[in-house]
């Protein structure tokens, strides 16, 4: 119990009397710090982006799916960059002193993902709150660095455990947990819609026309494989890996298989987008306009974004971004091979 209420001193004195608790730490205060409150900023304000990546990755299993996993933990690279900033401004023998240095930048991003979750979000750009609480994490490094050179023998004493201090080092660990309760339970609420449509889940129903006026509707999607390449024209990995979608169509369309194009543009006349598109990379298959009604159905969020369906209309493979030509080719394999 005391060394809890010693943890709690030191945090909040690290915010209500810096320089005189920064003087005082000795080297065994605080190295875990840092890992606790990183922890702590990911499920206090970044709990949903993290979930989300989750779902995704559970959807599309498989090594392949390990980027999209991944990605969801680049809402911590702030986070990181700010803490070699706080560090190299503290100088050497900063491992116990560089972590208390966050603590402003923790409480500002999780209040302010409190805020937003009761329906106040902040009227400022989506980063800046984050560059906003950076800055005053680098300035309370600058302002504690003359307490934290000097020597022990000149050090203050370290200060007493004062109410004020215990009740603020206590809101460092309930103010992210709030948040994180209130973040896990809407992911639990809504984890069926989170990810996109995966293997194993029912076909959505849609109806869309084609660039060539034709209807598009989810019983094209039977007869044979489909594999429904959803892109846009400013998506650079989308025009990267268009070349493969063109060897497969041709080569495997012997097989009943069929590539059909699903294009997602939003700006602009979409028709003359895709049609500019189709003609700079001489397209050969099925170009589909959707105006959002097939993503949505689909609860796409990356592009491209590759859905391969048998001739029964049964889900066979889902994949987000790049995909190994191996990959795509044994997928298409798979789903082209006739039922024993």
């Amino acid at each position: 119990m005391n060394r809890l209420r010693t943890t709690l001193a030191r945090w909040g004195g690290a915010l209500l009397r810096p320089r005189t608790t920064f003087a005082a730490l000795a080297p065994d205060d605080g190295p875990r710090d840092g890992l606790l409150f990183l922890l702590l900023f990911a499920a206090g304000a970044h709990l949903l982006a993290i979930g989300d990546a989750a779902a995704d990755f559970a959807a599309m299993a498989g090594l392949a799916a390990l980027p999209t996993l991944l990605s969801g933990f680049t809402v911590l690279i702030p986070w990181l960059v700010t803490t070699l900033a706080v560090e190299a401004i503290l100088g050497p023998l900063r491992a116990h002193r560089a972590a208390l240095c966050m603590l402003p930048m923790l409480l500002v991003v999780v209040l302010a993902r409190l805020a937003a979750g009761v329906g106040h979000p902040l009227p400022v750009p989506k980063y800046s709150i984050e560059i906003a609480a950076a800055v005053l994490a680098a300035g309370l490094a600058v302002y504690v660095r003359p307490a934290v050179c000097l020597s022990p023998e000149t050090a203050a004493p370290a200060p007493p455990a004062g109410r004020a201090s215990l009740v603020v080092g206590a809101l460092v660990v309930l103010l992210p947990l709030v948040s994180a309760g209130r973040d896990a339970a809407d992911l639990a609420a809504h984890w069926q819609t989170l990810a996109p449509v995966a293997v194993g889940d029912a076909l959505p129903e849609f109806h869309a026309e084609d660039l060539d006026g034709g209807d598009f509707t989810t019983a094209d999607l039977r007869g044979g494989a489909r594999l429904l390449v959803f892109f846009t024209s400013w998506c650079g990995v989308c025009s990267d890996e268009m070349s493969k979608y063109v060897a497969v169509h041709r080569e495997l369309g012997e097989r009943g298989f069929e590539v059909i194009g699903v294009n997602c543009d939003r700006e602009g006349d979409q028709r003359a987008i895709a049609a500019r598109y189709r003609d700079d990379k001489q397209l050969p298959f099925r170009i589909v306009l959707d105006r959002g009604a097939i993503a949505r159905a689909f609860r796409l969020s990356v592009y491209p974004h590759l859905v391969l369906v048998d001739a029964h209309g049964r889900i066979r493979w889902v994949h987000q971004g790049r995909a190994l030509d191996s990959t795509l080719r044994a997928a298409i394999t798979a789903a082209t091979r006739p039922d024993p």
